[in-house]
C-alpha cells in the first residue's frame, strides 16, 4: 500500500494495527471461553505472579503499563467476581494491595491455556516458527536493553 507517508510511519500503522487487531482476538477467546476479559486475565497474571499471591494496585498499572484508574476499575470487577480482594498494607495505609483469592487462581489457572492457545493462534498461525523468532529479535531491539525503546 503506498501513501506517500514515510516508511517508519506506515511501519507505525501496522504494528498498531497488527497489536489491536491481536489483542482484540485474545479478549474474545478470553471471553468467550473463559469467561474473563483480556485486561482482568492480565491483571490476575500479575497478581497470581507475585510474591504471596499479592501486588500493590501502583505496580500493576506500572507492569502492565496502564493508568492506576483502569487498573482500579478492572480490580473493581475482579473483586465483585470474588478472584480478587483489596487490602491495606499494614507498613503503609496509604498502599492498596490486590490479593488473589482461591477462587481467583482456580480461574487464572482455568483461562491460561486459552490465552496461551488464542496467542499461538494469532501469531503461530499465520507466521512460521523462523517468523515468530525474528519478529522477536525485531520487538526486542526496538524495546532496547531496558525494554523502553529509547523513550526519554
Amino acid at each position: 500500500m503506498t501513501t506517500g507517508r514515510p516508511e517508519v510511519l506506515q511501519a507505525w500503522t501496522e504494528l498498531s494495527e497488527a497489536t489491536t487487531t491481536i489483542r482484540a482476538a485474545v479478549n474474545r477467546a478470553l471471553q468467550h471461553n473463559a469467561g474473563l476479559s483480556l485486561a482482568e486475565n492480565l491483571v490476575l497474571c500479575q497478581v497470581a505472579m507475585a510474591p504471596g499471591g499479592r501486588l500493590k494496585m501502583v505496580q500493576i498499572a506500572d507492569l502492565l503499563g496502564i493508568a492506576k484508574s483502569a487498573v482500579t476499575k478492572t480490580v473493581d470487577r475482579l473483586e465483585a467476581r470474588g478472584w480478587l480482594t483489596r487490602r491495606r498494607d499494614s507498613g503503609d495505609r496509604r498502599t492498596v494491595q490486590a490479593t488473589l483469592t482461591p477462587a481467583g487462581a482456580t480461574v487464572f489457572h482455568r483461562a491460561q491455556p486459552i490465552f496461551a492457545d488464542a496467542v499461538a493462534r494469532q501469531l503461530a498461525g499465520p507466521l512460521t516458527a523462523t517468523e515468530v523468532t525474528e519478529l522477536r529479535r525485531l520487538l526486542n531491539k526496538l524495546l532496547g536493553p531496558a525494554g523502553t525503546a529509547g523513550i526519554a
